[in-house]
């Protein structure tokens, strides 16, 4: 018997097939999962509308299917029930460069050349089925390789049980486990390694290379002095925790965002270069880009102007949570006008953010320390300690011109100087 693509969603024909999760001969269950396919929007786990056993495996991974396309033949009974539908497993890329597969490779939906088709039928034999798997990133299987470490001894820390990185290196300084003895690292010399492009990789090298292709990109920084938005903040937080809510300083941005997007509105726009139009969005849909264990996604916070910062900061803590759990949905990406960065909890002065293409512009949040600057205070200047940062604006000069983005970073940092002064707007 056969088992063919289902319908992965509205407007949707066809995906990369990212990894198989069953290999020839293995027994499957109804609804077992039985691979995972990239779509342009995520990453869908397939499953399975039959119970017997796998016969043959017709596509490889790394291929592109198409809805109806044969995938594999079974011997056993089909599901009387309709073809089942894809459940959605993982965030798509959105990307810029903006929420965990066990691949982190993706593949473009073109038709696969003879030479790759070549190179995937070389891969290894598929890892043993979904119930006996270890769950980890490529990244941690690697380092365990490289460390000499058993993943299948490894207690995971992460979502599903999940082996992150972290849990490696535990292991291997010898936290891993009582009373069991750390392997000793083991790190290769000479030789290289291989990695297939594929999966949410894949789909970023896209993104990325057609935002660089059709963008002209320049990119604006400005830095601000961020002392009452830690006080707010802190404040926020201590009012949040009361009820289970983990307020960061992004809904704070986000408004700050807002409130100075609606003196400049050309910044939340997008480009529909088919048409030679430049889309001015009315509505304020913030894309926030988070790195999960396969890579970095950008999913949409739709209407931040109409949210409390409470609220926004409840739902930027769901979404981040269902990014590295790896159940975002479709909608998670759609409608998006600007996107926001933030890679200040890993540190960095600033950065050159890459633009969320059709998007024009794409914040970056940066780090927040302590330094001493000249202040102002009575008319005296003073040296004194303050919260310091910087904020990197990255543009499409086709459509803002760089007086223009150096007016908005202006207003934009005033908003973040003077959070206060977000009470005055009307959102």
């Amino acid at each position: 018997m056969q088992f063919k693509l289902p319908e992965l969603g509205e407007g949707v024909h066809e995906g990369e097939l990212v990894k198989w999760r069953v290999k020839q001969g293995d027994s499957v269950k109804y609804d077992q999962p039985l691979c995972e396919v990239m779509t342009d929007k995520a990453t869908v786990e397939i499953p399975s509308a039959f119970e017997g056993k796998v016969a043959t495996l017709h596509a490889k991974e790394g291929e592109v299917v198409k809805v109806g396309q044969l995938l594999l033949s079974f011997e056993g009974a089909a599901k009387a029930a309709e073809a089942p539908a894809a459940h959605v497993a993982a965030p798509q890329v959105a990307r810029a460069p903006a929420p965990t597969a066990q691949a982190a490779h993706v593949a473009a939906p073109t038709t696969i050349a003879p030479a790759a088709a070549k190179s995937a039928a070389s891969q290894p034999a598929p890892e043993p089925s979904i119930a006996t798997r270890v769950l980890a990133a490529p990244s941690t299987r690697r380092l365990a390789r490289e460390t000499g470490v058993d993943l299948a001894g490894v207690e995971g820390s992460g979502p599903h049980g999940r082996v992150l990185r972290e849990d490696v290196e535990r292991w291997v300084s010898g936290a891993g486990a009582v009373g069991v003895p750390a392997a000793r690292p083991a790190y290769p010399s000479g030789g290289e390694e291989r990695i297939p492009i594929r999966g949410l990789r894949k789909k970023i090298a896209e993104k990325m290379r057609l935002s660089k292709d059709r963008a002209a990109h320049f990119t604006y920084v400005e830095e601000a002095d961020a002392t009452e938005l830690v006080r707010l903040r802190t404040l926020a937080r201590e009012i949040g925790g009361k009820s289970g809510v983990k307020v960061t300083y992004l809904p704070f941005v986000m408004k700050a965002m807002v409130a100075a997007l609606r003196r400049y509105p050309m910044l939340n726009s997008t480009v529909d270069d088919e048409r030679g139009e430049i889309v001015v969005k009315r509505d304020y849909n913030i894309g926030l880009s988070i790195q999960t264990e396969d890579g970095l996604t950008a999913p949409v916070i739709k209407d931040v102007a109409q949210k409390s910062i409470l609220e926004l900061a409840g739902e930027i803590q769901q979404v981040v949570e269902r990014a590295r759990a790896r159940r975002l949905t479709r909608e998670d990406f759609e409608g998006g006008s600007i996107t926001l960065t933030n890679a200040g909890s890993i540190g960095g002065l600033f950065a050159t953010p890459v633009i969320n293409y059709p998007e024009v512009a794409i914040m970056g949040f940066n780090k927040i320390s302590r330094k001493p600057v000249v202040v102002e205070v009575d008319g005296k200047e003073q040296v004194a300690i303050r919260d310091w940062t910087y904020f990197s604006i990255s543009l499409d000069h086709r459509v803002v011109d760089g007086a223009v983005a150096a007016e908005f970073m202006k207003l934009f940092i005033r908003y973040i100087e003077n959070p206060g002064l977000l009470l005055l707007e009307s959102f």
